[in-house]
């Protein structure tokens, strides 16, 4: 193996030029490939692990997105929560890149684009139920934006008493959806479960006569 030194104006950088003779070069191509370290094995379960908490953090406090922001040293995860977001955590750095590559792969995006947005969907088990998820990414300066909204089932919520309803609301809305006629308006901001107080009012049981608008 032989070794020549070059050194290029104005930078006067130094080039290192190497050599190699031709069994050399079969032997490198040849090399099988290393196994992953045990560091990036553990650094993918903690991931996993992260991923199934913050999901199941999210059914339990009703978010309806859950947000994964990059930062300079640190991921932050928060949850909109009635249309505010709120701290859930921060994160290592490492731990976020693991975490954003995980659910790209969830919803079958390319997890190696990371200059352009993305948008796909996945559905996952939780507590016995199968929960969709609708998953969009976003480049920053610091990485990586990843937003999850969660996508409601029907049949998840067909009870009149999850829809957040108590006391006086609650019986005027039931004593509403009893009468033979009339027009009933359930309005408010975005993600107000305005959509699923109706659908719920729909499969009612006993009540066949309510059409959704």
């Amino acid at each position: 193996m032989r070794y020549w030194t070059l050194c290029i104006s104005p930078t006067q950088k130094q080039i290192d030029i190497v050599c190699w003779t031709r069994q050399q070069m079969e032997s490198h191509l040849h090399k099988p490939d290393q196994a992953p370290s045990a560091n990036a094995a553990k650094g993918g379960e903690t991931a996993a692990q992260l991923l199934n908490q913050t999901l199941r953090s999210a059914m339990t406090k009703r978010a309806s997105d859950i947000h994964l922001e990059p930062g300079a040293s640190r991921y932050r995860i928060r949850l909109r929560i009635d249309g505010v977001l709120h701290i859930l955590q921060d994160i290592p750095k490492e731990t976020g890149l693991a975490l954003t590559a995980r659910l790209k792969v969830l919803g079958n995006l390319d997890i190696a684009e990371h200059r352009l947005p993305q948008d796909g969907q996945f559905t996952v088990d939780l507590t016995g139920d199968s929960i969709s998820f609708r998953i969009a990414t976003l480049p920053c300066k610091e990485g990586e934006k990843v937003v999850l909204r969660l996508l409601h089932q029907v049949e998840q919520t067909l009870k009149l008493d999850t829809l957040g309803m108590y006391g006086a609301q609650l019986t005027a809305f039931r004593q509403a959806l009893q009468q033979p006629q009339g027009l009933v308006l359930v309005t408010g901001p975005h993600r107000a479960a305005e959509k699923r107080s109706r659908y719920t009012a729909r499969y009612k049981p006993g009540i066949r006569r309510v059409s959704p608008l």
